[in-house]
């Protein structure tokens, strides 16, 4: 509780100016964020990597114990092994609970460690709003080594698009297809903290496919907070347990026009370097599978599970271990503002030789103009 307790109160110490007009570079933030840390005056040992777990889950289920794992059924068909003690897990031995728990990183949820457990009462439940229908969970249909099928990709058919209307398709990816892959940057207020990011992987001509035989240019993978009716995403918000995430697939053609002409947005892209041609093969693959994962009960969090960090998870694991980037600064403790915060993360990379220059920027004078 205590490790909880240090993690939290450095966060809030990172967002506590998010109330006044003050503006804070970058550097500053990092240096906030080291001297929250070192303010705590608590000796932090380096835990081994068993020990993160950043990303905050609620599950029902039901609970069963086999040999020495406990294990926890989901009724959508989900498995996860719960790190539990079998003294405690013993009581609720075939009954249905609800959990509260974390996981280590969104693309490592075998093991969920839980935090609290209570046997799960149907009465208790509260009927949610829907999902604003901005957002899908992508669905992989098939995954073959020469094309995968996706539904649920957002997709731009009307090249005037409405900011409550969406399209939606069912595409076909060749990852072998592939031309450049680039991280990019969405600005928003406050733009010295805030921003969004996303990657987009370009294609030959016919490497993203829908159903009808239109082409896109590119595939955007884009980490959000998964909505419903009534909410609105917030920063300060996003430190808490107060919504869900999303991993969406879009049409470069539908995000930067919607980007462009419905949020009056611009956007920064910037090469992803130094990779192969088969990493960047790979690391499509990685995007479209992690991005078809079932995400129900899984909380973004503004540091530790959002739109960029995420990005880093995927690109890693196209890497070699010693090129990948480093997402804990002191495990359990603090998170890698570097590796997490959009403002920062290009910067970062760039000193790490895995991203190129800005390629200047996008607006609604020259969003059709694809990406090169």
């Amino acid at each position: 509780m205590l490790k909880h307790f240090l993690l939290s109160l450095t966060a809030v110490s990172i967002f506590s100016t998010f109330a006044s007009a003050q503006a804070i570079s970058p550097e500053a933030l990092q240096a906030l964020n080291a001297s929250a840390i070192e303010s705590l005056n608590v000796p932090v040992p380096e835990l081994p990597a068993d020990k993160k777990w950043g990303i905050s889950y609620d599950l029902t289920g039901a609970l069963s114990i086999q040999g020495e794992r406990v294990m926890l059924n989901t009724p959508d068909g989900r498995l996860f092994e719960l790190d539990l003690s079998l003294r405690k897990a013993r009581k609720f031995d075939g009954h249905s609970v609800k959990v509260e728990a974390k996981a280590r990183q969104a693309d490592d949820m075998s093991v969920l460690k839980v935090s609290e457990i209570e046997e799960y009462n149907p009465a208790n439940e509260l009927k949610l709003p829907p999902y604003l229908p901005k957002r899908r969970p992508a669905k992989l249909i098939t995954d073959e080594p020469a094309a995968m099928t996706v539904g649920n990709v957002r997709w731009l058919y009307n090249q005037n698009p409405q900011e409550g209307a969406f399209d939606w398709a069912t595409a076909v990816i060749k990852p072998e297809l592939v031309k450049e892959v680039y991280f990019v940057k969405k600005p928003f207020a406050p733009e010295w903290i805030a921003a969004h990011s996303l990657l987009a992987f370009t294609f030959e001509k016919g490497g993203l496919v829908d159903a009808n035989g239109n082409e896109s240019t590119a595939l955007v993978l884009t980490i959000e907070a998964f909505l419903r009716e009534g909410q609105v995403y917030d920063l300060k918000a996003g430190l808490k347990d107060n919504f869900g995430i999303v991993w969406l697939l879009t049409s470069w053609e539908d995000y930067v026009t919607r980007t462009a002409l419905v949020d009056k947005a611009r956007l920064i892209p910037y090469a992803v370097k130094n990779l192969t041609h088969q990493q960047k093969a790979d690391m499509i693959r990685e995007s479209v599978r992690l991005a078809a994962v079932n995400r129900e009960g899984e909380y973004y969090h503004t540091i530790t599970n959002n739109c960029t960090n995420n990005l880093l998870i995927v690109i890693n694991r196209v890497l070699p271990e010693n090129r990948r980037i480093r997402m804990w600064t002191i495990p359990y403790l603090a998170y890698n503002v570097r590796a997490t915060m959009p403002v920062m993360v290009p910067k970062y990379l760039q000193g790490k030789g895995l991203l190129g220059p800005e390629l200047g920027v996008i607006n609604d004078t020259n969003y059709q103009v694809p990406l090169p």
